[in-house]
């Protein structure tokens, strides 16, 4: 029989890798965009994104892992955890990838990123925004026994999404890399897949996390929940930046709450794709300097993107100093 030890809500050691791991994926996803940029192109624009596509699915899936790690610990069966993980569903990176309509594309044409990949992009990022909201919502929120299950799916989707998109930027560089150079820039040795988890590591991350002694798995896991159960004793928002990722995110979150995301094939609808993309570039708003006369990049920003990114840094400067409020952005116009 499972034994539950939390009484319906997430415990605090969990709620804080939950925020850990949501603030390292904001900032992996913001490098996704910032290496787009044609300006940026330079930097082998489809190695990095891969990265840190790559970087970004692996925290979710430590998240994801970590929840499931403590589910095991309460007894849970494990026919009943790979369910909630979605196992059945999973979509991993590959040094195969799957070509697509409108390929092979010449390396000429790979010098900047195609217009189908920029478009993926935007989607996926949204999609993984507004999920990675969900969950930090779900951490905070008490008396719901089905949080397990609530983030989970989330996690899996989230995890799921990044893993096509990974596909789809090896896929238009089939002709191009090798699979090896393929493997290498998606970071295939750190791969975690959801049908393993809970790993050793996942669980010598949860004994860190309860103060029990590492049994098996990464001693810097076990030190990493080690600190993480030190910061559930006290605040959880170490520093400024992740009190901005953390009112981005619960920007975001007001602003669509309880309200229908996705159109009627899976797409993010505009307004939503808008936001998400915009309160990544929020950040990058809120901390451009002062007397830097230049705006800061938009990466792959339509109009409707640069207003809600302008209006989100500005919600955030006034949340974090107390001298405004903080209500859905749509009620600033700026949709």
């Amino acid at each position: 029989m499972a034994r539950h030890t939390h009484d319906g809500d997430m415990p605090a050691r969990l709620r804080a890798a939950m925020l850990r791991g949501a603030v390292d994926t904001f900032d992996y996803l913001q490098d996704v965009l910032r290496y787009c940029a044609p300006d940026r192109a330079s930097h082998g624009w489809a190695r990095m994104c891969m990265y840190r596509a790559s970087d970004a699915m692996d925290t979710v899936g430590r998240m994801a892992g970590v929840i499931a790690a403590q589910l095991e610990h309460d007894g849970v069966e494990r026919g009943t955890i790979r369910a909630l993980l979605r196992v059945d569903r999973e979509c991993v990176r590959t040094a195969t990838p799957v070509r697509t309509g409108g390929m092979p594309y010449s390396p000429q044409e790979l010098a900047v990123m195609p217009h189908l990949l920029q478009e993926q992009v935007r989607s996926s990022i949204a999609r993984v925004m507004v999920r990675l909201q969900v969950v930090l919502r779900l951490s905070r929120s008490t008396g719901d026994e089905l949080w397990p299950g609530r983030c989970l799916a989330p996690l899996a989707k989230s995890m799921d999404e990044l893993g096509k998109l990974n596909g789809l930027i090896a896929a238009v560089h089939a002709d191009t890399m090798n699979e090896q150079t393929l493997g290498r820039y998606q970071h295939l040795f750190q791969q975690q897949p959801r049908s393993g988890m809970p790993s050793a590591d996942d669980r010598a991350y949860l004994a860190g996390l309860l103060g029990r002694p590492l049994g098996e798995g990464s001693s810097t896991w076990h030190l990493i929940g080690r600190e993480e159960a030190r910061r559930a004793r006290g605040s959880l928002v170490r520093d400024l930046h992740e009190a901005r990722v953390v009112a981005l995110l619960d920007l975001l979150e007001a602003e669509f709450r309880d309200r229908r995301w996705e159109d009627e094939n899976g797409r993010p609808l505009p307004p939503v794709q808008n936001a998400a993309v915009g309160c990544l570039h929020a950040r990058e708003v809120a901390t451009w300097p002062e007397d830097d006369e230049d705006e800061p990049l938009y990466w792959l920003s339509d109009e409707n993107e640069r207003v809600y990114a302008k209006a989100a840094a500005a919600a955030l400067a006034a949340r974090l100093s107390g001298t405004g409020p903080f209500g859905p952005i749509s009620e600033r116009g700026a949709r």
